[in-house]
């Protein structure tokens, strides 16, 4: 029969598998994000010097852009790595329940809590993906123009 330390890792493996899972689509997402970026890549104007100045105004604008996505995505992180230790100390007071009822309750609410914490880190991330397919089109908009 397994403890409940085993049972409480058991249970904290399946909450970091998805939040792994989370950050691995993330990442996929975030790729598919670039190839479709490279692909819109505004048509070239024909003077020379024209080309220059639009590059780098792209360039100067993109700068900008993926600066702001890094650090969105280093709080977002932050708030997830966060997340993991409250949640931490929280199987670690499951061990401190004297029912068997007082532990089912308390198991309970950590997994809602990593179900909503894992829930709201996702919705942050497709909001974070959104702005920044709105910013690329807002780019490659005033660069083709």
């Amino acid at each position: 029969m397994a403890t409940a330390t085993e049972k409480s890792s058991a249970l904290m493996e399946g909450v970091f598998d998805e939040v792994r899972k989370a950050a691995e689509t993330n990442v996929k997402l975030s790729q598919e994000m670039l190839r479709q970026w490279l692909t819109m890549w505004p048509g070239l104007p024909t003077p020379q010097s024209m080309w220059l100045d639009k590059m780098r105004d792209f360039q100067k604008a993109w700068t900008g852009a993926v600066s702001d996505l890094a650090r969105k995505h280093r709080d977002t992180v932050d708030r997830q790595y966060q997340a993991a230790l409250e949640s931490l100390e929280q199987n670690l007071k499951l061990m401190e329940a004297k029912t068997p009822d007082e532990l089912r309750k308390r198991s309970e609410e950590v997994c809602r809590k990593a179900i909503d914490c894992v829930k709201e880190c996702t919705e942050a991330q497709v909001k974070e993906f959104q702005n920044a397919l709105t910013k690329l089109t807002e780019l490659t908009t005033q660069s083709a123009s």
